[in-house]
């Protein structure tokens, strides 16, 4: 490491000439997975995120950029500065800039690592040193890499007058924050620096003060241990019943909590490969098989034997052809999936509904059919696809906003959920426990029966498949059958709730056969990860003009 001299802390007037910025969206930021020096390309979503910044400091000068050599660093800074038109700005290309290499860490799922090891643990382990991250690069390495970068380019570069601009990495730019506010390393943590937001440097502190360490924590505790939160809901529900608080809620206000639940978990989903997802032959052949083949040759048998609308056979054909629901994307994330396939199959499922769906209910119900068909149309097929299209267009108009703001909020997502599942559950029928139960655990053991069956095995999406397959739209359910007057619909559909997330549990621990590892040779070709060589940390670092690939920049030799 090159030797570095003690230099006074940089004032207000040269922090305004700092500019840093953490690289657009990458194809590993998209599935939750750490890509710490894997060479990750940005996706669709991280380079309008880009053109994005461009605009806003269109009429900015900058004399000077740094960059990390790493493809989503380089490519974000091009599309900025390219866009900008700024033929005098320099370039430098430096090694020091790069992530930190996580070791036994690298492509694995945050919120497989945060249920393993506790958030506090993993907080530790990206912002320092744990037992529990093998291999790698040590914080004090990183750190000494970073702040060398720090003192011997950056600050003289300020000191001389320059206008600059760091693109770098999340890590590294935290680094850069505490070292200017000369944090000691025990106060470091997550300051949730959204990508591609330009952090101006006199505007720091500031930044800091608005986030909250143990707050931070908890918002992630609650979407990592959403079983535990549902489950918490239906108790609070449970009691308040027990109780006699008996609450009636319009159905209106249970969709437009689905609606509003449904926003926030596609803020942060990568939309814009749906096609691809939605296209593929084996998600395709999983959902024709399982919500059009199944309910309706079910339904169809049903018919024949003329069963009865409140008969137990005909409640399971409902729930076999009810729609995935929302909350499977909320809990592929938090059990390591790829969440965009589980956004597939919820879309094409509510799209199937209109067919399936609605042909079932025909079938087995003797009233109400005409209403409760429309209403199942509204609110599966119409929430997802108006969702998705309101979601789209927010991510292409603010791309940094949308994504940050699903980054961020996706606890309140979890507790949405939660308020319905409190209240739908305050209308239970506690008598009736001997007559709904048993259908009810029925139902819920028996849709995860079916998903491990039609699950693609030893694929890249099988946990994807299982978790889409496992819950089912329940809400709709309810809200359907609260708008047809079915109060034997109503009440199994509520009181599937319980099983369903008592059994999430039991989700949590099948995962771990489902979850791709990380050192699987099929993810370098999913997440497009590039498999190529970086400059060699030092302190002569090359430089190359903007749009040069920093492939094409000689490293340089160890000092």
């Amino acid at each position: 490491m090159a030797r570095t001299t003690q230099q006074s802390p940089p004032d207000q007037e040269m922090l305004s000439r700092l500019f840093m910025v953490r690289h657009g969206e990458s194809t590993c930021n998209s599935v939750h997975r750490i890509a710490g020096q894997r060479d990750a390309p940005l996706t669709f979503l991280g380079r309008i995120q880009a053109e994005q910044v461009a605009r806003r400091h269109q009429d900015q000068h900058f004399d000077r950029i740094f960059v990390s050599p790493l493809t989503r660093a380089f490519e974000t800074a091009g599309i900025i500065f390219d866009d900008a038109g700024d033929a005098a700005v320099e370039w430098t290309v430096d090694a020091r800039l790069m992530e930190r290499d996580f070791g036994s860490y690298t492509l694995e799922s945050k919120s497989i690592l945060q249920r393993r090891h506790g958030i506090a643990e993993y907080e530790r382990a990206m912002n320092a040193d744990s037992p529990t991250q093998q291999g790698g690069e040590s914080f004090e390495k990183f750190a000494g890499r970073v702040r060398a970068f720090y003192m011997e380019e950056l600050l003289p570069a300020l000191r001389r007058g320059e206008t600059v601009c760091v693109v770098s990495h999340k890590y590294v730019v935290e680094l850069i924050c505490r070292f200017i506010l000369a944090r000691p390393p025990e106060e470091s943590y997550d300051l949730r620096l959204p990508n591609s937001q330009m952090l101006q440097g006199d505007r720091i502190g500031s930044y800091v003060k608005n986030e909250n360490e143990t707050m931070n924590m908890v918002y992630d505790w609650i979407v990592v241990n959403h079983p535990v939160v549902f489950c918490a809901g239906l108790a609070a529900g449970l009691l308040g019943n027990w109780a006699g608080l008996h609450v009636t809620t319009p159905p209106l206000v249970l969709l437009a909590l689905l609606v509003i639940a449904s926003v926030i978990t596609m803020c942060r989903i990568e939309l814009e490969r749906a096609r691809e997802f939605v296209t593929d032959w084996g998600t395709l052949a999983s959902v024709a098989v399982r919500y059009l083949a199944l309910p309706l040759a079910l339904a169809l048998a049903l018919r024949w034997w003329d069963a009865g609308p409140s008969s137990t056979a005909v409640t399971a054909a409902i729930f076999l052809a009810t729609p995935s629901s929302v909350v499977a994307m909320t809990v592929s994330r938090c059990l390591g999936g790829m969440i965009m396939p589980t956004f597939a199959q919820v879309l094409l499922s509510s799209l199937a509904a209109a067919v399936s769906f609605s042909a079932v209910l025909a079938l087995t119900l003797r009233q109400g059919v005409g209403e409760a068909v429309a209403i199942s149309a509204a609110a599966s097929t119409g929430v997802v696809a108006a969702a998705f299209v309101l979601v789209g267009r927010l991510r292409r108009r603010a791309p940094i906003r949308t994504a940050k703001f699903g980054e961020r909020y996706g606890y309140v997502a979890v507790l949405i959920l939660t308020a319905f599942i409190v209240l739908v559950t305050l209308k239970l029928d506690l008598s009736g426990f001997t007559a709904y139960a048993p259908t009810a655990v029925g139902i819920a053991v028996g849709l995860r029966l079916v998903a491990a069956v039609c699950k693609r095995r030893g694929h890249v999406q099988s946990l994807d498949d299982y978790t889409a397959m496992t819950y089912p739209n329940v809400f709709v359910v309810v809200i359907i059958a609260a708008l047809t007057d079915n109060t034997h619909l109503e009440q199994v559909a509520i009181w599937t709730l319980l099983p369903m997330f008592l059994l999430s549990f039991a989700d949590s621990y099948y995962a771990r056969f489902l979850v791709v590892a990380p050192d699987d040779a099929r993810w370098p070709v999913v997440l497009g990860l590039k498999d190529r060589s970086v400059p060699a940390v030092s302190g002569d670092q090359p430089q190359a003009p903007a749009g040069q690939n920093p492939a094409e920049v000689p490293a340089p030799a160890r000092s």
